[in-house]
C-alpha cells in the first residue's frame, strides 16, 4: 500500500470581524502555515495518532472501538451527525486518560473520522489492517488560525485517498466538494456548530467572501500576499469579546450600526480592489493597507483591541507598514501586510522589536494553495517525518492540490 502526505493550511480573517456576526460580508484567506499528515498502514489491527504539537500519542484496537454500519449515501456524509457514535467514542476516548481537553478533542476527531469515512471496517477479530497518523503543524493551537479546520482537511483527504474516492473518474471540484463535507463533518465533532469558514479556506485556498446563512464564495482575482503573523500569546475569549459587542450596539445602535456596515463596506472594497484589471500591484498592496488600517480602527472603537494589539501596531507603523488584529481581538493575534518593497533588514527589525515584547512572530503568505496530498514512492519512518520542518515539506515537488 502507498504512504501519503496530505497539507492543508490554516486560515486569517483579513476583513469583517464581528460584523459577520450581524450578517455583513467578511473576507478570509488561506495562511502559508500549514498541517502535513503522514498516513502508513499497519499490520496489527491498530489505529494510532501521533501529534507532537500538541503532546498526543495514543493507539486503539479498532476491534474495541465503537462503530457503525454505513449510511446511504456514502461516501458523502450525513446530513446530521450520529450523536450515538459520538457519546459511544467520548467514552471511549475518556477512558484513555488523555491529560487535557484539547488531546481528547483530537483523538475523538480522529475515531470519528475514521469510523465514519470507512464503509468496510471489519470489526471482527483477528483484524490485521490498521493505519498510523502523523501531523506535524506551524499553526498555533487556540490562536484562531484555523488549526483545527486544518487537522480535520488533512484527515478528510487522507482517508478518502486511502478508500479510493480522490482518484480515477471526477472532476477536481467534486473531489473538493467531498474533502470539504468531510473535513466540516469533522469540525462539528470538534466544534459542535462549526461557521463552515475554516475548512472552506483550508480546502480551497486562496481568500473566499463570506456571510451568515449564504453560500461561501471564493474571492475572484485575488493575488498571494505577505504578512507578518504576530501571536501576541494574550488568551482570546472569542465568546467575552461577541458579548461586548453585542451589548455595545445594543446600548447604542445609532452608533454601532453605522460601524458594523463600514466594516462591511470594507470587505466590499477588497473585492473591488481585486477585480481591477491590469492595475499596477503598488497600488494594489497601498490601497489594501490602507483599508488594514481602516478596519482595525473600526475594531478598536468597537472595544475588541487589547495594549498588546496596539503595541504591535505601534512598532509596526514606525517602520512604516499596516497591522490588524484578526479574529476576535482581545489578544490573539495580528496582521502585518509587507508590500514588495519592503526590505528583508526592515522585516528582521521589526520582528526583533516584537519577539522583545514577548510575541511570537512568522512570516507567511496568505491566499496560497488549499489542501494537497502526495503519494511517496517509497515509506519513510514516522521519526523521519517528524524530524522535517516546513521547509522540507514546501520543498516537495509533484503535491496534488484541490484547489
Amino acid at each position: 500500500m502507498p504512504t501519503y502526505f496530505t497539507s492543508a493550511p490554516g486560515k486569517v480573517i483579513l476583513f469583517g470581524e464581528h460584523a459577520v456576526v450581524y450578517g455583513k460580508v467578511a473576507t478570509a484567506g488561506s495562511l502559508g502555515l500549514r498541517s502535513n499528515t503522514l498516513i502508513q498502514n499497519r499490520t496489527d489491527g491498530l489505529i494510532q495518532v501521533n501529534l507532537p504539537d500538541v503532546q498526543l500519542v495514543s493507539a486503539w484496537k479498532i476491534k474495541d472501538i465503537p462503530h457503525q454500519t454505513t449510511w446511504e449515501g456514502y461516501p458523502y456524509p450525513p446530513s446530521t451527525m450520529n450523536m450515538t457514535l459520538l457519546e459511544q467514542l467520548g467514552t471511549f476516548v475518556d477512558l484513555a486518560e488523555h491529560t487535557n481537553r484539547s488531546q481528547a478533542a483530537i483523538a475523538l476527531l480522529y475515531l470519528h473520522s475514521y469510523l465514519s469515512t470507512n464503509d468496510d471496517v471489519d470489526m471482527a477479530g483477528g483484524i490485521q489492517g490498521g493505519y498510523d497518523f502523523s501531523v506535524r503543524s506551524n499553526l498555533p493551537v487556540g490562536a484562531g488560525l484555523g488549526s483545527s479546520a486544518s487537522y480535520s482537511v488533512c484527515l478528510a483527504t487522507a482517508l478518502l485517498q486511502l478508500n479510493g474516492y480522490l482518484s480515477g473518474e471526477g472532476t477536481k471540484e467534486d473531489k473538493r466538494d467531498l474533502i470539504n463535507q468531510w473535513a466540516f463533518q469533522a469540525e462539528k465533532v470538534i466544534h459542535g456548530n462549526p461557521s463552515g469558514i475554516d475548512n472552506t479556506v483550508s480546502t480551497l485556498g486562496g481568500a473566499v467572501m463570506f456571510k451568515k446563512g449564504e453560500k461561501i464564495e471564493p474571492l475572484p482575482g485575488f493575488q498571494s500576499l505577505r504578512f507578518l503573523l504576530t501571536n501576541t500569546r494574550v488568551p482570546r475569549e472569542t465568546q467575552v469579546q461577541v458579548a461586548n459587542v453585542r451589548k455595545l450596539q445594543e446600548k447604542f445602535p445609532s452608533v454601532v450600526n453605522p460601524m458594523l456596515d463600514a466594516i462591511h463596506e470594507i470587505s466590499v472594497s477588497c473585492k473591488d480592489l481585486f477585480a481591477q484589471e491590469d492595475q499596477d500591484r503598488s497600488h494594489l498592496l497601498s490601497r489594501f493597507g490602507e483599508l488594514v488600517d481602516v478596519n482595525h480602527g473600526l475594531l478598536a472603537a468597537l472595544g475588541v483591541s487589547h495594549p498588546a494589539l496596539e503595541k504591535v501596531r505601534e512598532i509596526s507603523s514606525k517602520l512604516g507598514l499596516k497591522s490588524k488584529l484578526t479574529g476576535a481581538g482581545g489578544g490573539g493575534c495580528a496582521l502585518t501586510l509587507i508590500r514588495d518593497d519592503v526590505t528583508p533588514e526592515t522585516v528582521a527589525v521589526i520582528k526583533q522589536l516584537l519577539e522583545a515584547e514577548g510575541f511570537q512572530c512568522m512570516e507567511t503568505q496568505v491566499g496560497g494553495p488549499g489542501v494537497g496530498v502526495l503519494t511517496l514512492g517509497a515509506p519513510i519512518t514516522i521519526a523521519e517525518f517528524l524530524s522535517h520542518d516546513r521547509a522540507y515539506f514546501e520543498a516537495i515537488q509533484h503535491w496534488t492540490y484541490f484547489s
